[in-house]
């Protein structure tokens, strides 16, 4: 079994330590909290009425999107985008 040098080691940790990130924890933990912010005035501000709308995936890799009509209360899921676009003109004839 080889084992590898000091000089070999230390070059494994200098490299790793260059591909660590370049921002300090305390940048990230403001960028964190900014990203708390806008999500929670987004919250707060959206209009109530208006659908929503989600893409997932399933197990598979495949695309589902899930709507949800807070008016009607229903909602429904499929896999086709022209779907919910067809839905969504329909709903805004009615």
């Amino acid at each position: 079994m080889v084992y590898p040098n000091d000089a070999y080691r230390r070059q494994q940790l200098e490299t790793a330590y260059e591909k660590s990130p370049a921002q300090s924890f305390s940048t990230q933990f403001l960028a964190f909290l900014q990203q708390i912010g806008a999500a929670l005035v987004n919250e707060f501000t959206r209009d109530r009425t208006a659908p929503r709308i989600s893409k997932y995936y399933d197990v598979e890799g495949k695309v589902l999107w899930h709507v949800y009509d807070p008016n009607s209360r229903q909602r429904f899921t499929t896999p086709s985008e022209l779907e919910v676009q067809e839905w969504l003109e329909c709903r805004h004839l009615e």
